[in-house]
């Protein structure tokens, strides 16, 4: 009987510590300090106003990790016409970065797809 109980608390323990690191690792994988809108990301995005027009920052935790005063990918010092048109590029970083895509570069492609004026 104790060999069958000790046999019983063995495979609850394994199981235990299975389901353990299988939220361990996912949790590590996505990354888990601000809530972002498509999930769980380091990394949050913040509009700035700048003398060309607008431009973005990107912190992981508090630190500002990215400035992005002019458009990327785009020739020129030009800034973004509008605050929405630097958000969307800012998440589209912040989507690549999340992705451990490194550097995150922006193409005009890019700047196409989201409907940038460059």
């Amino acid at each position: 009987m104790i060999r069958k109980n000790k046999t019983i608390l063995s495979i609850i323990g394994i199981l235990a510590f299975a389901v353990a690191a299988y939220f361990l690792f996912s949790v590590y994988k996505k990354g888990n300090l601000s809530l972002g809108r498509e999930g769980l990301s380091r990394f949050s995005v913040q509009t700035i106003k700048v003398p060309s027009g607008w431009g973005y920052r990107i912190y992981q935790d508090t630190t500002a990790v990215i400035e992005q005063r002019f458009i990327p990918g785009a020739p020129g010092t030009q800034g973004f016409a509008s605050q929405n048109e630097a958000r969307k590029t800012g998440e589209l970083v912040q989507m690549k970065l999340d992705q451990g895509i490194f550097p995150p570069s922006i193409t005009t492609r890019d700047l196409d797809s989201l409907g940038v004026k460059y």
